[in-house]
């Protein structure tokens, strides 16, 4: 390093060390400033207390009942920012989770459905099956995790208020071939069963866009008759509950055809 670098690092070090110096006594010099004006507002009140101890004296009974609507109205003011501190508090702890966007796709108004239904209804029966499926997004506003059931889908007709319950699919499974050894080896197969699980699952601040199915097979008579008879009356809605055990029912807002609806 060249002598003339040398000297500039000594200079400017000299320069930092007064410049911390300043700052120590500045510091020193507020704190004396500080404790000294304190103490010579402790000394203006309590000569003005001396002055006015008469005073004092013979208007007590006024001068409590101010301090007491003080006292109260400090109270209110504290319990009012307490309850405020509290309820911030609570939505770091707790979980908001909020359900948006919802559209169903059913197959109960695509054009086939509706052909079969008017020229050949009894060929809908109860071994008939039908897939549902269901769009929405899904927001945990708060910084605590939480979770949501996976909705069960509701069909109600509103002509007798008669409801049918379907649960999302939460299995999946497949045949997957083994491996074959030897030259008199037969095919084997195994079941796989992927389980997609029944809860949603959000942390703090998550957003998520939510693809679910629904299978519609095997069901009562008395569905099958409202099928047949009472289509105009269909209505939706979903019903979940969250981890607080809090219970919600959507009505479906948005219908669409069931092969139209997917996650693009």
């Amino acid at each position: 390093m060249a002598e003339g670098e040398v000297g500039k690092d000594k200079i400017n070090s000299k320069i930092k060390m007064q410049k911390s110096k300043l700052k120590i006594k500045n510091k020193n010099w507020t704190k004396i400033i500080v404790f000294f004006l304190a103490a010579v507002a402790l000394l203006i009140i309590m000569k003005l207390i001396y002055h006015r101890i008469d005073f004092l004296n013979k208007n007590s009974g006024a001068i409590q009942a101010i301090t007491t609507v003080a006292l109260v109205i400090i109270t209110g003011i504290y319990a009012y920012f307490t309850q405020k501190m509290a309820n911030l508090m609570a939505k770091q702890v707790i979980s908001e989770i909020k359900v948006s966007n919802v559209i169903l796709g059913t197959p109960f108004i695509e054009d086939w459905f509706l052909e079969k239904l008017k020229a050949q209804p009894n060929e809908i029966d109860k071994n008939s099956y039908f897939e549902f499926k269901l769009l929405f997004d899904v927001y945990n506003k708060s910084s605590s995790s939480g979770s949501i059931e996976k909705p069960t889908l509701i069909l109600k007709f509103i002509n007798d208020n008669f409801e049918y319950k379907i649960f999302p699919i939460t299995k999946e499974s497949w045949s997957e071939k083994l491996e074959e050894s030897g030259p008199m080896a037969t095919s084997t197969y195994r079941t796989v069963i992927n389980d997609l699980g029944g809860a949603i699952f959000l942390s703090g601040g998550d957003f998520q866009k939510i693809e679910l199915k629904y299978a519609l097979y095997n069901f009562s008579d008395e569905l099958l008759k409202h099928i047949r008879e009472n289509i105009p009356f269909l209505e939706y809605y979903i019903e979940f509950c969250d981890n607080l055990e809090n219970k919600y029912h959507l009505k479906v807002q948005k219908i669409q055809p069931e092969q139209d609806t997917f996650r693009v």
